[in-house]
């Protein structure tokens, strides 16, 4: 069964938006894991929280979406 252009755009969205979300994941994951590291009893509220990226928005995903049905479009 083949999808309806409706499904693919979805889709297309879907793939968008983790493969831009991830590694904003990873690295607030590895901000926090190094901010935990330096924390001891006795700087406990002495080291400051490290600023964290920001996660795309909606216009990011679109553009990514429609970069990606532009490579699969390709004849």
């Amino acid at each position: 069964m083949s999808k309806t252009p409706f499904e693919i755009r979805l889709e297309l969205l879907k793939l968008a938006k983790e493969s831009l979300f991830e590694p904003i994941y990873q690295k607030r994951d590895s901000l926090k894991d190094e901010f935990y590291a330096l924390m001891t009893d006795e700087n406990k509220g002495q080291v400051p929280y490290p600023t964290m990226p920001n996660f795309p928005n909606t216009t990011d995903i679109i553009a990514k979406a429609e970069e990606l049905n532009k490579f699969i479009s390709q004849q």
